[in-house]
């Protein structure tokens, strides 16, 4: 009789016990945000991420009431930014405006200060601008079969430009190259400014370099697109065939950027955080300032972030590998 009734009390503490932690989360997830979240910037000011990252922050704190802080956090290439979050309180109010970096690091660097598969959250991703491969003005070839033909009639005859080794110019060409079989020589330079110079002078004869970067150019007719990245035509560039369309449906390379936590975070608190961003990228305000700067807003679950950032980091990390690309 006292084993029943003990049983019995046992049973029924343990049953408020776990209706006070049922409560404790419910009220958390409904309170959330309850202080201002702190959006790092990987980069300074000025650039794709950082206008990204205020656009969302600003349509945030004056249209939900929710006070977003965005904050540079510069160096190493988005590493030093990246680690601080990576390393902070999985609470929910320290997050990261990634990008492609975050996935490429892990391989890029020999010690970036973080591992992007075990140390973030991804939460949503915000959107996406596709690559555009651009030709000289001496490079006779109109599409992706004449240049293919015309590489293979002359091995190592294109040069092909970048802002950089490992960036998302340097990687797309790599991974044309091994889809492709092209011959062609990567020439890093400084920032893309200067890659423009040299390819509308004919120094060099490719480049890949995302569509805000390259309409311009395209545009006043001083660069020719043999091909755009984006599953169908972009408005803005309604003349330019995607790869696709010539025969490489598997070539899928963008700039993105997305909404990243540390590691740790309470399922109930991704999905709030989840919400409250995809409230932001859905809204007139912020669609229209990405499609400005050429990106395709996407939005979507936390669970298709995470597929797709696991998709870019195993994707690139081949690349970088087969390509023996590193940086100190």
């Amino acid at each position: 009789m006292k084993f029943g009734v003990s049983r019995r009390l046992a049973l029924a503490l343990g049953m408020v016990a776990l209706t006070s932690v049922m409560t404790v989360d419910s009220v958390f997830a409904q309170d959330y945000p309850n202080k201002p979240i702190k959006l790092i910037v990987p980069y300074g000011p000025g650039g794709g991420v950082d206008i990204v990252a205020r656009t969302l922050g600003d349509y945030i704190s004056t249209k939900l009431g929710k006070l977003v802080i965005v904050e540079n956090r510069v160096g190493a290439g988005s590493n030093v930014g990246s680690t601080f979050v990576a390393k902070s309180d999985p609470d929910g109010y320290t997050l990261l405006l990634g990008s492609n970096a975050n996935a490429v690091n892990k391989s890029l660097y020999p010690n970036p200060g973080y591992d992007a598969s075990k140390d973030l959250t991804p939460v949503v991703l915000v959107g996406q601008v596709p690559m555009v491969l651009l030709a000289a003005p001496t490079v006779s070839a109109k599409n992706i079969a004449e240049l293919l033909a015309q590489s293979k009639a002359k091995p190592g005859s294109f040069n092909v430009g970048s802002g950089g080794s490992g960036t998302a110019e340097h990687l797309s060409f790599e991974l044309f190259k091994r889809q492709t079989g092209m011959e062609g020589v990567h020439i890093p330079y400084k920032g893309g400014g200067a890659v423009y110079t040299d390819l509308i002078g004919g120094q060099i004869q490719l480049f890949f370099n995302n569509q805000l970067g390259a309409t311009p150019h395209i545009r006043s007719g001083k660069l020719r697109a043999l091909g755009i990245t984006s599953p169908t035509r972009s408005v803005a560039l309604p003349d330019v065939p995607t790869f696709a369309e010539q025969g490489l449906p598997e070539f899928k390379v963008f700039v993105w950027w997305g909404v990243i936590g540390p590691s740790g975070i309470p399922k109930n608190i991704v999905t709030q955080i989840n919400a409250l961003f995809n409230q932001a990228i859905s809204s007139p305000e912020v669609s229209k300032r990405l499609e400005s700067m050429g990106a395709q807003p996407k939005g979507g679950t936390s669970e298709m972030f995470s597929n797709f950032f696991n998709a870019e980091i195993k994707t690139w990390a081949e690349v970088i590998k087969l390509a023996n690309i590193k940086l100190e």
